[in-house]
C-alpha cells in the first residue's frame, strides 16, 4: 500500500500555531517529515518546548515526524541544510519575514540549490505589507480579519472561539492547500514556488459570506444577528432541562415545518423568517419549551424526523461518540514503548491510501544521527559536530 504523499520529503522549520498543523496533516498523508530546531531547545526560551512535555514519561511524543536538532547561525549547520535543501521536495517556516533570509536560508538562496523546491513561508500578515513585521498570535489574526468581531451575542463583547482559527484552519489547512498545489503545479513545469501563507489573509477569505454583501451592497452584518449567528430561532442553541445544551439549526423550510410540528406549533411553519414581535414570540417559546426536557431527550424526539439538531458535547463526551469512534477521529494507535496510545485521527480519508502511523518523536534531536547517516557523514564526523553544538 503506498501513501498518497510516500517519497515526500519535507523540511519544516515552522513550530508553532500553524506550521504542526499543517506538518501533521502532510505527515499523516505520507510525507516524511524532518522537524529542524535549534540544539539546545532552550535558545528560544523553551517556546517549542510545548511538543514534548517535561516529566511526562506517558507522552507519546509526534506522530509521522523526525526530528532533528540543527544550528543554522553555524556555517556547518548551514552546510548541512543545504545540503538537505537538494534532498527535499517542501521546506516550510515559521519566523518573522526576513528571518530567512539572514540566516541564508531563504526562497532565493534554496532555489539556485534546488529550483524543483516548493519553499512555503507562514506568517501571521503576510510577507509584505505594513504588518509584515507586526508579531502576533491567533486572536489577533482573527481580530483584524473581522471574524472576532461577528463572534458572540448580539448584546455581547467579542467572544474567542473554543479553537485556534487563524492557527489551524486559516494558516494550518491554507498552508497545506497551498503546499499540495505548488507540488500538482510542479509535476507540470518541473518547477519549485514560493508560497506565502497568511494567517489574516486566510480568515478574510473565510468570512466572505459577510465580507462580500458589504463590497458589493453596502450590507454591514452585525455579530450576533445574522442567520448563523442567532439572529432566527430555528438556528441557534438551547439550554435544556439538565443545564445542557442542543443546537438546532432548521434552515430549509422542510426542516422547519419538522421542526415546529415535532415541538406542537404548526403554527409557526409560515413564520419562519418572521422578524420584530413574531420572531421574538417564537424565539421566546423555543427558549422555554427546551428547558421543560433534558438534552438528551429533546435529541431522541427531534431526530424522530429530520430537524438537524445535535447535542453540544464537553470534550468528555466528544472523545466516547459512537460516531465519531467509527469513522477513526478517537482511535487506539500501538505505539513502541507505551503499547497503545488514544489519538485524534486524521480527518483525511482516502480510499486507497488510508491514514497510518509510522514512527513516532518522542525527543528533540531523535533522528538527527540518521539523517546525517543517510547524507553520507560518518560516526566519527558526527560525533565531532555534536561536541561542537551545530547538531543536537
Amino acid at each position: 500500500m503506498r501513501l498518497a504523499l510516500q517519497g515526500t520529503r519535507i523540511l519544516d522549520m515552522a513550530w508553532i500555531g500553524p506550521g504542526p498543523f499543517c506538518a501533521n496533516m502532510l505527515g499523516d498523508l505520507g510525507a516524511e517529515i524532518i522537524k529542524i530546531h535549534e540544539p539546545d531547545p532552550d535558545r528560544r526560551g523553551g517556546l517549542i518546548k510545548f511538543a514534548f512535555p517535561a516529566d511526562s514519561p506517558d507522552f507519546p511524543g509526534l506522530r509521522n515526524i523526525k526530528t532533528m536538532g540543527l544550528d543554522l547561525k553555524s556555517n556547518d549547520g548551514r552546510n548541512i541544510f543545504y545540503e538537505l535543501a537538494r534532498t527535499a521536495d517542501v521546506i516550510m517556516e515559521g519566523y518573522r519575514p526576513g528571518v530567512m533570509k539572514r540566516l541564508g536560508v531563504d526562497y532565493d538562496t534554496i532555489k539556485v540549490i534546488n529550483p524543483a523546491t516548493v519553499y512555503a513561508s507562514l506568517s501571521g500578515y503576510g510577507q509584505e505589507g505594513p504588518y509584515r513585521d507586526v508579531v502576533g498570535h491567533d486572536i489577533n489574526y482573527i481580530s483584524i480579519g473581522g471574524l472576532l468581531g461577528m463572534t458572540g451575542s448580539i448584546d455581547g463583547p467579542p467572544v474567542p472561539p473554543g479553537t485556534l482559527i487563524a492557527d489551524f484552519a486559516a494558516g494550518g489547512m491554507g498552508a497545506a492547500i497551498g503546499i499540495l498545489a505548488a507540488l500538482m503545479a510542479r509535476e507540470k513545469t518541473g518547477k519549485g514556488q514560493f508560497v506565502d501563507v497568511s494567517l489574516t489573509d486566510g480568515i478574510v477569505e473565510m468570512l466572505y459570506l459577510w465580507i462580500m454583501p458589504y463590497l458589493l451592497f453596502g450590507i454591514e452584518n452585525k455579530r450576533g444577528d445574522t442567520i448563523f449567528t442567532g439572529h432566527f430561532p430555528w438556528y441557534n442553541v438551547y439550554e435544556t432541562k439538565d443545564s445542557k445544551y442542543v443546537s438546532v439549526a432548521a434552515f430549509e423550510p422542510h426542516f422547519y415545518r419538522n421542526l415546529c410540528e415535532l415541538l406542537g406549533r404548526e403554527d409557526f411553519i409560515e413564520h419562519q423568517f418572521a422578524e420584530g414581535e413574531k420572531r421574538d414570540e417564537i424565539m421566546q417559546f423555543f427558549k422555554q419549551t427546551f428547558l421543560t426536557k433534558t438534552r438528551d431527550a429533546w435529541l431522541e424526539i427531534l431526530r424522530s424526523k429530520d430537524t438537524c439538531v445535535a447535542p453540544v458535547y464537553t470534550l468528555d463526551e466528544v472523545v466516547v461518540d459512537p460516531q465519531l469512534i467509527a469513522r477513526g477521529m478517537i482511535r487506539e494507535l500501538p505505539h513502541p514503548t507505551l503499547g497503545s496510545v488514544k489519538q485524534v485521527g486524521s480527518m483525511l480519508k482516502l480510499s486507497d491510501s488510508p491514514f497510518q502511523v509510522r514512527y513516532w518523536a518522542t525527543r528533540f534531536g531523535q533522528y538527527t544521527d540518521e539523517i546525517l547517516h543517510e547524507l553520507g557523514y560518518d560516526d566519527t564526523r558526527i560525533k565531532n559536530l555534536h561536541r561542537a553544538e551545530v547538531v543536537g
